[in-house]
């Protein structure tokens, strides 16, 4: 409630001043600066932006003061509280890549964008590329200053075509088609990484992809393999062969051995029978007629001078 002696109080010439029963002068005092901050920050909000800003997750927030430039501190994930004079720039500090191409919509550019490069015979190649790279957080501010958004297009593509180039140069062409492809992949990447740590760049993977030769290189590679193709066949036949005779020299004289095992046991056999025999010369016509036991025979011829040996009755 406004009293009447408040407006009486107040000085000619000066603006009523309203005052509320029950609330003491210093709080109003108080909640109108608090208002008029309010209005103030509202007035540079719309000037220079809003002084709530989200960093979204994979992402870095590098801060840019209207009176002083780019700060050194970067914000991380989630919400901040920030002046309206101080803008924020958004980085991907996730895994990226960026990739050259002879695919026209494969690449960072439309159309052909495959590197090419002199191997160490002097035979020129064409090469798709791939590299996955990430952004170092604490770096973040620094890229911003020196090289912007764009970081990749300035400092990214002309380091990998001079390294990719760099190393070609260093072996020849059946090296970087063939079966070294891996290896070759793998010192690209050890150099590049060493070319942009110090930019606040980690260089995690380099693929070498599809590697054009000349035509008549790629000819002559092909026929190589296919005759390299063909003498491991003719190996792999010879051996096969040469296996098999081995195995039949075993085989037959194993047959030998058992053959020659087995006459020396008749031999020894006969030679005890022999020696009984000798002892005993009835046993020859015992064993004789041990024989003819249980065969129908009607008429036996025994030697006369022997005697009957056999049960007449």
């Amino acid at each position: 409630m406004v009293k009447e002696e408040d407006w009486d109080m107040r000085k000619p010439g000066s603006p009523p001043e309203i005052r509320i029963e029950g609330i003491p002068p210093i709080v109003g005092t108080i909640l109108r600066s608090i208002a008029v901050v309010f209005v103030i920050l509202f007035i540079f909000s719309v000037m220079f932006g809003s002084i709530l800003v989200s960093v979204g997750a994979g992402e870095v927030g590098v801060k840019f003061n209207q009176f002083g430039g780019v700060m050194p501190d970067e914000l991380g994930e989630g919400l901040h509280i920030v002046p309206p004079w101080v803008g924020v720039t958004k980085y991907s500090v996730r895994s990226e890549v960026y990739t050259m191409s002879a695919q026209p919509a494969e690449g960072e550019r439309v159309g052909d964008d495959q590197i090419t490069a002199l191997t160490s015979e002097g035979l020129m190649l064409g090469m798709d590329i791939t590299v996955r790279y990430r952004l170092v957080s604490a770096d973040a501010s620094d890229i911003h200053q020196k090289l912007g958004q764009k970081y990749a297009e300035k400092i990214i593509r002309p380091t990998i075509k001079s390294v990719i180039r760099e190393v070609v140069s260093t072996h020849t062409a059946m090296e970087v088609y063939g079966e070294q492809r891996q290896i070759v992949a793998s010192e690209m990447r050890t150099i590049l990484e060493a070319a942009l740590v110090e930019d606040g760049i980690i260089v995690e993977e380099v693929l070498l992809r599809n590697v054009k030769l000349p035509d008549r290189v790629a000819t002559a590679i092909e026929e190589k393999l296919q005759a390299d193709q063909d003498a491991q066949r003719m190996v792999f036949v010879k051996l096969k062969e040469q296996l098999e005779a081995e195995r039949k020299v075993i085989e037959s004289t194993g047959t030998a051995n058992a053959a020659v095992i087995e006459a020396t046991g008749e031999a020894e056999a006969l030679s005890i029978i022999n020696k009984e025999i000798a002892k005993n010369p009835d046993l020859i016509n015992y064993k004789y007629i041990q024989m003819l036991q249980g065969q129908e025979i009607q008429t036996m011829i025994v030697p006369t001078d022997q005697g009957i040996i056999l049960d007449a009755s």
